[in-house]
């Protein structure tokens, strides 16, 4: 443990200390404490939330070195950054393909102390390039790092690596077509009802899935296509599996499907978490294409955050259509590397 003095401000000290978790799950902390901190932050993602990150590290990350920095003011915990270290690299953990935003947990109003007891500590590490991929660029705390990597003269690097589209939602579902582009609010109305003239829609949300309904789920996403099916290795299934039943036992889960005919056609994974629905997947039957059942159920999945008050819809990283089609509009998301001179 090392103690950072800072006399003369109203902070008497931080105490930095490293826990290296060497393939153990992460445990170091207690689960309130750390997911209290998060919704203490400037940004608060369910990404770095503990049970997020301790089910990525359980399933696909324990091979790496992953070291927890906690950081506390008179004993109570004011950041965490976990961070995994490859040769002279510090990378913040989480991988960016499977986590759409990675940030540090630094609670509000404590960033610029966090930030430099950290870059204190790791001065005395050896370490040639931070890297802090999936961040958003207009966060507070990367903006006070930023600050204060350019204090210490080390080099940054900053680069867009991918767009997350978000929708601001309205107060109705008729006030949320009626805000679509022209050709895109036709072209739903007209999906809609030409798939309802066809035979019987049935749209379901389930928070408190049966095996059944996660299995028809996986299902779906290897129908939509064969990279999806691919992407889907028993890994990766493994962790969508321990990430539902996190989220599920924490009221955090929507699983939404469309049902045709009483067959399911579509399904979506979200993520309800502090006022926001977050597509997290999503799947279709590829094989039922006219449908169009993918984009629809997906509408029919923001008319259920409509009617439940939330504040937005975040299709999360990904230029894909459908995205701009239903609303989304573009916020960029950076990769930053600090380098030590």
């Amino acid at each position: 443990m090392h103690i950072y003095e800072r006399l003369g401000e109203s902070i008497p000290h931080l105490n930095v200390d490293e826990v290296n978790l060497n393939g153990n799950y992460i445990q170091d902390l207690n689960v309130k404490e750390w997911d209290g901190l998060l919704s203490r932050s400037d940004s608060s993602h369910m990404f770095f939330s503990h049970w997020f990150l301790k089910s990525w590290y359980k399933l696909l990350g324990h091979d790496q070195e992953l070291i927890n920095f906690e950081i506390r003011k008179n004993g109570d915990l004011a950041g965490v950054v976990p961070i995994l270290k490859e040769k002279s690299s510090f990378i913040l953990g989480g991988d960016s393909e499977l986590f759409d935003y990675q940030q540090l947990i630094i609670e509000k109003g404590m960033e610029r102390e966090v930030i430099t007891a950290f870059f204190d500590y790791i001065s005395e590490k050896d370490w040639k390039t931070l890297e802090l991929p999936s961040v958003s660029n207009n966060s507070q705390q990367i903006n006070i790092l930023k600050e204060i990597a350019k204090e210490r003269n080390y080099s940054i690097e900053s680069e867009q690596s991918a767009v997350s589209p978000i929708l601001e939602l309205p107060d109705s579902w008729d006030l949320y077509v009626s805000s679509l582009r022209k050709k895109h609010r036709h072209e739903l109305r007209r999906k809609i009802r030409r798939i309802e003239s066809m035979g019987q829609v049935q749209n379901i949300s389930v928070t408190k899935p049966s095996d059944t309904d996660i299995d028809d789920f996986f299902n779906l996403m290897r129908l939509t296509s064969d990279a999806k099916s691919a992407f889907l290795t028993k890994n990766i299934e493994g962790f969508f599996r321990l990430l539902i039943q996190n989220a599920c036992e924490r009221n955090h889960l929507n699983l939404s499907f469309l049902e045709f005919n009483s067959k399911r056609v579509a399904g979506c994974l979200v993520f309800d978490y502090q006022n926001d629905f977050m597509l997290y997947n999503s799947g279709y039957d590829a094989s039922n294409r006219e449908l169009s059942a993918g984009l629809i159920n997906k509408a029919y999945t923001i008319k259920q955050a409509i009617e439940l008050g939330r504040s937005r819809f975040n299709f999360l990283k990904g230029s894909e259509r459908y995205k701009y089609e239903l609303g989304g509009v573009d916020e960029p998301i950076h990769n930053i590397l600090i380098i030590r001179n």
